[in-house]
């Protein structure tokens, strides 16, 4: 069934960055058919949807999260990263069960689909129950199991559920390999993890040079850096999704020459963690792809992809001191364009034969008047709030801010329970 969409503005994110002021997109389960003027498509359609006060654009692409940590938000905020993670979030992590990590990531793709995200990298375990939820969602996700020294023997369980999952859920589901980071894994195990994952031609997704007590004990044990350990290991013969990259240093650019992927940004989760500020500038400038993401709900609150373009942007120019040095359009290619590169995904781009995953802002609210430019307007005055439909695979999952997929009130119920049992230390 072709479908068009018409709306006041249609932002491409193609590689000419063309905006159409009308815009129109006619899609159907294949794809993109059309992207351009409204009156430049002359087939028929099966259903046509006029928003003449929104803005239509590629849907956003979270690169790094924790999606069933939605169940822990709020749990010890503002400790020291090593304290929050060891004392409180791994505790209530060893009493979670397999029923709890379904709800807790459908309830943070409830969220996600409301705030105009249309994918998302994910790492956590009992990812069988994590796909299942992706797969009743309609999202998009790359999931991958966190591995660490002590579960050195689910290794081969990875890359069976690698295998099984690939493809699924109408190809919306990824498969890759989820050391969780240096420090929680020997350069043995990153050695094993490099050669199941070239074996088997599966992506990786691992935490690197996230914190300064990272770069200390890395140092310590190995007498490298995060970046050069991962080389060293053979972790970047696949490609390798890098969350973080805060402290990624000018000695570690040799080691990144010619990686396949990239580094994921979650600046607000670094910010509330006090972990410091990507280096954005050096590394686009040597030609290492960037994307955005918000780390797990439990770190960052919020996983509103609105906000971590603000939050990109701001950081940015606070560190390099030029407002001029991160616009709002390097904002939004990082959300879309940027985390594509990095997952090896042909979206985030509004084009004939692409994806049909995009999302629909209005654009005609208090916070949104008046519109001087239509991009500085989205990143920052827009709110994922404003996200009127969502497009996933040509299947609508948000129409005029209904869920379509699951029942959410239901979901939101489940979830406080399954959270109260949690908070009262129950297994």
């Amino acid at each position: 069934m072709a479908i068009k969409f018409e709306a006041r503005h249609l932002l491409t994110l193609n590689d000419d960055r063309e905006i159409f002021s009308p815009g129109a997109i006619v899609f159907d389960e294949t794809g993109i058919l059309y992207v351009g003027a409204p009156d430049g498509y002359s087939q028929p359609v099966d259903q046509e949807i006029v928003i003449p006060e929104a803005t239509i654009m590629p849907g956003l692409l979270n690169g790094h999260n924790h999606a069933a940590m939605s169940l822990m938000r709020g749990l010890a905020d503002d400790s020291p990263f090593f304290e929050w993670l060891t004392e409180h979030v791994l505790p209530v992590e060893s009493r979670l069960l397999p029923e709890d990590i379904y709800c807790g990531t459908l309830l943070a793709c409830a969220e996600m689909i409301r705030s105009g995200t249309v994918g998302f990298a994910d790492m956590y375990f009992e990812v069988e129950q994590v796909a299942k939820a992706v797969q009743e969602s309609g999202l998009r996700a790359w999931i991958s199991r966190g591995l660490t020294e002590s579960s050195q023997d689910k290794l081969s369980e990875s890359v069976a559920f690698c295998q099984n999952w690939q493809g699924q859920a109408q190809g919306r589901i990824v498969t890759m390999l989820g050391p969780h980071a240096p420090y929680t894994c020997p350069p043995q195990f990153l050695e094993q993890v490099a050669e199941a994952a070239v074996s088997h031609g599966l992506g990786i997704h691992i935490h690197l040079s996230e914190s300064r007590d990272e770069i200390r004990q890395i140092h310590e044990r190995y007498h490298k850096t995060p970046i050069q350990l991962a080389y060293e290991t053979g972790l970047f013969k696949a490609r390798t999704l890098i969350a973080h990259g805060v402290h990624i240093q000018e000695e570690d650019l040799p080691w990144l020459d010619g990686l396949v992927g990239g580094v994921i940004s979650c600046p607000v989760s670094n910010a509330k963690l006090g972990n410091g500020i990507l280096p954005y500038r050096m590394l686009r400038d040597v030609g290492v792809p960037v994307g955005l993401g918000t780390d797990g709900p439990a770190s960052t609150n919020s996983l509103d992809m609105f906000l971590e373009m603000k939050a990109m942007a701001w950081m940015q120019k606070v560190r390099d001191g030029k407002p001029e040095s991160f616009s709002a359009e390097d904002a939004l290619w990082a959300a879309t364009r940027g985390t594509a590169q990095v997952l090896g995904h042909p979206g985030g781009r509004l084009a004939p034969g692409a994806p049909a995953d995009f999302i629909v802002v209005d654009s005609r609210q208090p916070h949104t008047t008046p519109e001087w430019d239509a991009r500085a307007n989205l990143v920052y005055s827009a709110s994922g709030a404003d996200v009127r439909y969502v497009v996933v695979n040509g299947a609508i999952l948000l129409r005029e801010g209904i869920i379509t997929t699951f029942d959410e009130r239901a979901l939101l119920l489940e979830a406080e329970e399954r959270a109260r049992r949690l908070r009262e230390g129950k297994g």
